[in-house]
């Protein structure tokens, strides 16, 4: 039987037809869009459309769309930013961050700037009432991720930029999971940030782009000056072009994924499965969902449905070698309930067929599992 992928929040599967159109596409524009001659301006016109389609599906502005290598360059570009312009201060992440964000942010502490981490409760969210706890005149920078890798619930990133409105104060959003999930509008979040990466969707790896209010942000990479001087490296037009289209196809299929993840849910109460969704389900992204099963430990139903072609993650890639349990579900609840949880995520090619066919082999474990104890 043909390998069911139920690990898209790691990263999608490829729209391969998308690709292959857009390939065709440079067979006959393959200068460098920064090239002055006829073929040279041919492929930057289509740079710049690809540019302002993507910046109208945010509500931003073509010149606040800088392209790059995803996610974890935009984020170290946002914090080497703070960095630049700020001789101290202080910075406040959640601490369910994406790796690249601690990281950069553990950074910033060697050079004196403080930095306060947001816990989440068993919603998985950030607790609004303790940022305002946190914030105070020294603060630079609010840096939370839209929608968490692992449990794919939202946070509260509107109320967050209301919140501080009338402050000089930064705000960063980490929108990878999100990207095509969800409308976005940077405009209505009152972002000054947002990193986004294209592989999440059926796009091409290593390609992404940073959303900078005003297009102000210094730059990472210095070279060749390309986007606008703030992004050096010669600019991707197929990854631009692949894009546009993978992002256009995800957001239309949002009403999908939102009913195979609730078949997912109805299909395991049926089969009488013992378990329980990890944080909200009505406020996450469509296609993600955390379980705990009370019964399974993780490591063993990975290991199991690995061994009959079903692949499913105990959380972030990024972080999924740690056996014990995810980090994220450990902040939540506790390691215990993280040592039995798993993430399943849904794409474009999952059907309800395919979620019978996992579904049924996660109730025969449980009954194995139940008759031998």
């Amino acid at each position: 039987m043909a390998n069911i992928y139920l690990d898209y929040a790691a990263t999608s599967r490829k729209h391969f037809d998308i690709i292959e159109k857009n390939m065709n596409i440079l067979k006959e524009v393959y200068a460098n869009p920064s090239s002055g001659h006829t073929l040279g301006k041919k492929n930057n016109r289509l740079v710049r459309e690809g540019r302002e389609k993507i910046a109208n599906t945010l509500n931003a502005s073509s010149n606040e769309i800088i392209f790059n290598s995803g996610g974890t360059e935009s984020n170290n570009t946002v914090f080497n930013h703070v960095l630049t312009r700020f001789e101290t201060g202080e910075i406040i992440i959640s601490s369910i961050e994406h790796p690249s964000v601690r990281a950069s942010a553990k950074r910033l502490e060697r050079f004196g700037f403080k930095v306060h981490e947001l816990s989440v409760d068993e919603s998985g969210a950030i607790s609004l009432d303790e940022l305002k706890e946190k914030i105070n005149s020294k603060t630079v920078l609010i840096s939370i991720m839209l929608a968490n890798n692992e449990t794919g619930v939202l946070n509260p990133i509107k109320e967050v930029s209301e919140l501080i409105a009338d402050k000089n104060i930064l705000l960063h959003s980490d929108i990878v999971q999100a990207l095509g999930k969800v409308e976005i509008d940077v405009k209505e979040l009152g972002l000054d940030f947002a990193s986004a990466s294209a592989h999440k969707i059926g796009s091409l790896n290593n390609f992404g782009f940073l959303y900078a209010k005003d297009g102000d942000v210094e730059p990472l990479l210095l070279g060749g000056g390309q986007e606008n001087g703030l992004r050096s490296g010669t600019t991707d037009l197929l990854g631009i072009l692949v894009l546009n289209d993978c992002l256009s196809e995800t957001l239309n299929s949002i009403p999908a994924l939102r009913e195979l993840k609730h078949y997912f849910i109805s299909e395991l109460e049926k089969n009488e499965v013992e378990f329980e969704v990890n944080g909200s389900i009505e406020n996450s992204l469509p296609n993600i969902l955390n379980i705990y099963f009370k019964n399974i430990e993780a490591q063993r139903l990975i290991t199991y449905l690995d061994a009959r072609d079903v692949y499913i993650s105990g959380g972030s890639a990024c972080s999924s070698g740690n056996i014990k349990g995810s980090r994220i579900i450990t902040e939540m609840y506790n390691i215990e309930r993280a040592a039995h949880s798993v993430r399943m995520s849904v794409g474009f090619d999952t059907s309800k067929e395919l979620i019978d066919e996992v579904v049924e082999k996660i109730a025969t474990l449980e009954k194995r599992i139940k008759e031998r104890n």
